[in-house]
């Protein structure tokens, strides 16, 4: 659940990155205002969620092998 969640986050932090920020790093598609500051926040999440996913893995891992 929380490699897809991670997966999830990169992906919108991704297309969060490629909009076309103005200089004050905002981003306004007519319905939502986007800021630039965001995209940090998605993908530190991403990251954080990918590597709770590897390490819960790692330890399901290691139980199971006793």
């Amino acid at each position: 659940m929380c490699g897809v969640l991670g997966c999830v986050l990169a992906v919108v932090a991704w297309q969060r990155a490629g909009l076309p920020y103005n200089e004050q790093g905002h981003y306004f598609d007519g319905l939502v205002n986007y800021h630039q500051q965001s995209v940090l926040g998605y993908a530190l999440a991403a990251l954080a969620a990918l590597l709770l996913a590897g390490a819960l893995a790692w330890v399901v891992s290691g139980t199971r092998r006793r």
